[in-house]
Formats: C-alpha cells, sequence, structure tokens
C-alpha cells in the first residue's frame, strides 16, 4: 500500500510501540499476531510492522485485558468476539501466506540476534579461558622458581585470588552462553505459526 511522507511519519514500529507500553518488542509482536485483525497493522517493504495511534491504544486495550486475574490471549480473543470488535470469520486470517511470510522473518531475525549474541560470548568465554590457563601456567612457573616463604604472604594470596577471579568470570560466561544457546533453540522450535502438532520421538 502507497503511504505519503505524512502517513509513514504517523507510524510508529514496534519497538517504539514496546517502549510505550512498557513490554518488551517480542511482546508487541505476539500480540499482533494473535490480534491483527483487531490491531489492524500496517507493514513496510521489509515485512516490519507500522502501528497508527489507534492501533496502539487497542494494543493499550489488550495488555490491560491481559492484566485481569488468569486471563489468557485466547481468552481476550474470546471477549473480542463477544463484543463484537471482531468476528470468528477473520480468525481465517492467521493462515494468511502474507501473515505467515512477515510471522518467520521477524523470528527469524530474532534468531540471527540470538546466534550473534552467542558467538560474542562463546568468543568471551575463550578469552577469559586463555587467560586463566595464562594465569595457571605463571603462578606454576613462580612456584617452581621460589620457595613459598620466599614470596610474600600478600602476593601469594593475591594471585590465588586473582585465580579464583578468573574462574568465577568464566562461569558466568559459561552459564550466559548456554542460557544464549537454549534461547536460540527455542526460538528456532517457535519460528512457524502454529500448526497441527506430530508425535515426536526424543532420544537421549
Amino acid at each position: 500500500m502507497y503511504h505519503n511522507i505524512q502517513d509513514i511519519q504517523a507510524y510508529i514500529s514496534t519497538r517504539e510501540a514496546a517502549e510505550k507500553l512498557q513490554v518488551h518488542a517480542r511482546t508487541i509482536r505476539k500480540w499482533i499476531d494473535m490480534f491483527e485483525d483487531y490491531i489492524s497493522p500496517d507493514w513496510n517493504e521489509r515485512g516490519h510492522y507500522l502501528l497508527t495511534e489507534q492501533s496502539l491504544l487497542r494494543l493499550k486495550d489488550i495488555k490491560e485485558r491481559l492484566q485481569e486475574p488468569n486471563k489468557s490471549m485466547r481468552q481476550v480473543r474470546e471477549d473480542l468476539i463477544r463484543e463484537g470488535k471482531i468476528t470468528k470469520e477473520t480468525e481465517w486470517a492467521q493462515l494468511d501466506p502474507e501473515k505467515t511470510f512477515r510471522f518467520i522473518s521477524e523470528n527469524m531475525e530474532n534468531m540471527i540476534d540470538m546466534v550473534e549474541e552467542l558467538f560474542t560470548r562463546m568468543e568471551r568465554f575463550e578469552g577469559h579461558l586463555y587467560t586463566l590457563f595464562e594465569a595457571i601456567e605463571n603462578l606454576e612457573q613462580q612456584l617452581a622458581t621460589v620457595t613459598h616463604d620466599s614470596i610474600p604472604a600478600g602476593e601469594l594470596h593475591k594471585m590465588f585470588d586473582d585465580i579464583r577471579k578468573k574462574q568465577e568470570q568464566l562461569k558466568i560466561e559459561l552459564r550466559n552462553a548456554h542460557f544464549t544457546q537454549r534461547m536460540v533453540a527455542v526460538t528456532r522450535e517457535s519460528s512457524l505459526p502454529p500448526r497441527k502438532k506430530k508425535k515426536n520421538f526424543l532420544f537421549f
């Protein structure tokens, strides 16, 4: 759809909407996927959602409804149908190939970001590992050339304390890398719209 400059300036991105509603951008995209016929978003040439002020108000309405005790997105959708704000027929829009493409495109971008973050953390982890090995090797060389009595107690404690700190940094980087790896796996599994489940065989 063609938009003039004034129309384009009137739009906001999912990230801007997330900041205004104080939620994560992924949450905004999830709400749009579930309530697209209510929110009525547009999108740019890259497949990214564009939201109007009216769309933002409806996102705020969805947020407030979901804050009610034990209220799920499916229940909110049923409420909107009962209120006449959306119709059951529009649920077929969830099978729209164009919507499916946008859904996959945004999830792929999220996955690419996570993979890049994973590589960055693995590089930091590798750097900490080499630093730790060098510190241990340096300590072993010093201990091999002198006796414990000739090394000031304070200096000896400092060397061991430095090694302990490097070990803690290593553990933190390893946990962060493992967490990011799990997030990549979860995002990969959810990168396609819901469909009929098939039996899965797990091998351990």
